[in-house]
């Protein structure tokens, strides 16, 4: 396959991980030439991948299964910025956590995203286009859904006053249920779970 570098021309250089999760654990490390172009044998079966070069995002794939010879899509690794942009760079606001770095912040456009988010520790601004525009409107245009399936949003790392959360509808959570430092917690924080943090969250709707 192709790994290429955002703005250059040069494409060299890539480390390209190769985690096999699935029979066993194995891993394999290739590097990309100047064309950004990469081939390695692996063994049969399903590997986690990740890109990675200094000055730029890191970028994963998951659950790739390789039983034949296979082809990966062209990836192009983005520019490191402080910035991060949400879908049109990173496909989800938990995929670009996890790619971004302390005082980063995530900027999300309209849209429905059905997905359970958790800082990780990571003091982040995230926030809808109302943190640029101050229009209010991107609120209720902005929606996180977290399909029942836990707490919408969970600050539970020490996440101090400079991770941001504003400008977002939040919506469908299920709260936490169990047991932290012998405190039992039933049913907390459908939409925002908040343990021994204390993020800024403000403009919002839950």
């Amino acid at each position: 396959g192709y790994v290429l570098l955002e703005n250059e021309s040069e494409h060299g250089g890539v480390q390209i991980v190769f985690e096999r999760t699935e029979p066993s654990v194995l891993i394999d490390t290739i590097y990309t030439d100047s064309n950004g172009y990469f081939s390695i044998v692996v063994q049969a079966g399903i590997y986690d991948i990740s890109y990675s070069k200094e000055g730029f995002f890191n970028w994963m794939l998951y659950d790739q299964v390789f039983y034949n010879s296979t082809t990966l899509d062209t990836l192009t690794l983005p520019e490191r910025t402080t910035l991060l942009n949400v879908p049109s760079v990173f496909p989800s606001i938990q995929f670009a956590i996890d790619m971004s770095s302390v005082g980063d912040t995530i900027l999300i456009q309209p849209g429905t995203y059905v997905e359970n988010i958790n800082y990780n520790g990571k003091n982040l601004v995230i926030g809808s286009l109302f943190l640029t525009t101050e229009d209010t409107s991107y609120i209720s245009q902005t929606i996180i859904d977290g399909n029942a399936a836990e707490s919408v949003v969970q600050f539970i790392n020490g996440e101090d006053s400079t991770a941001v959360l504003t400008g977002f509808t939040i919506t469908n959570g299920t709260g936490f249920t169990g047991i932290i430092d012998d405190i039992v917690y039933i049913g907390n924080g459908g939409g925002i779970r908040c343990t021994f943090s204390s993020p800024t969250l403000k403009d919002l709707t839950i």
